[in-house]
């Protein structure tokens, strides 16, 4: 995801290919004007491509540039950020349970509750103050349900919510969210718009923008399913 609020530009979980995304994106999405790199957590279909978007933004190391928010385990352990890009960012900082406000340009970012999954993970809770008043953002990256993960989210009051959304309807044991688990999530948090990604195979089958719409209806609330390309315009949708 590239986020755009005001001036300030963040790419959140650059995943394999995100970098030749950003590029081909019309108008395309420019690393070198980014602000910040911010990953929930170290998987690789978040992270695939964060060394390249850190070279990309730092234009190789010449141009040192930005911040990188990442989970401690990112950088340690079985790092997926190398040590030799770390001189290229003039912020490194860890993305810790209930941390921040994390600072980048006109944006405020907070880390969630902690969540279930088999890496270090955290959801963000992003505030963009402007002229005419201020928008609020949450992201559920991957996740399984567990108690307090709600009531997380609803404290943080999101105009936009963000919700990762793996699986359909499964009894598979894995450290992700159902769709009626995401729907629950809406419906209690009540952002005034929802949007539904990250979607796995049976999702995929069942068409997201039809179980977008579906829930719309019966939430009263605006959902989106998100796809390849699409840009979602804060100013239109809470208007």
């Amino acid at each position: 995801m590239w986020w755009r609020f005001g001036e300030t530009q963040i790419h959140v979980d650059p995943g394999p290919g995100a970098l030749v995304r950003a590029l081909s994106h019309v108008p395309p999405c420019e690393p070198a004007r980014l602000d910040a790199i911010v990953l929930s957590h170290k998987h690789l279909d978040h992270s695939g491509d964060v060394n390249v978007m850190i070279e990309a933004m730092s234009q190789g190391g010449w141009r040192p540039r930005g911040m990188v928010l990442a989970p401690r385990d990112a950088f340690e352990g079985e790092p997926v950020i190398f040590p030799y890009l770390r001189r290229f960012v003039p912020r490194m900082e860890h993305l810790r349970e209930h941390g921040g406000p994390y600072l980048v340009g006109e944006v405020e970012i907070r880390a969630s509750v902690r969540h279930k999954h088999a890496v270090e993970t955290y959801g963000l809770h992003v505030l963009h103050r402007h002229d005419e008043g201020e928008v609020r953002l949450s992201y559920v990256p991957c996740t399984r349900y567990f108690d307090g993960l709600i009531e997380d989210y609803a404290a943080a009051r999101p105009d936009v919510l963000v919700v990762n959304v793996l699986r359909y309807r499964d009894t598979m044991d894995v450290d992700h969210l159902t769709f009626d688990q995401a729907k629950d999530v809406i419906a209690q948090v009540r952002p005034r718009v929802a949007v539904l990604t990250h979607f796995g195979t049976r999702m995929l089958e069942q068409d997201p923008r039809r179980l977008a719409l579906a829930l719309e209806d019966e939430l009263g609330i605006r959902v989106h399913a998100a796809r390849d390309g699409w840009t979602l315009d804060f100013a239109t949708e809470l208007a």
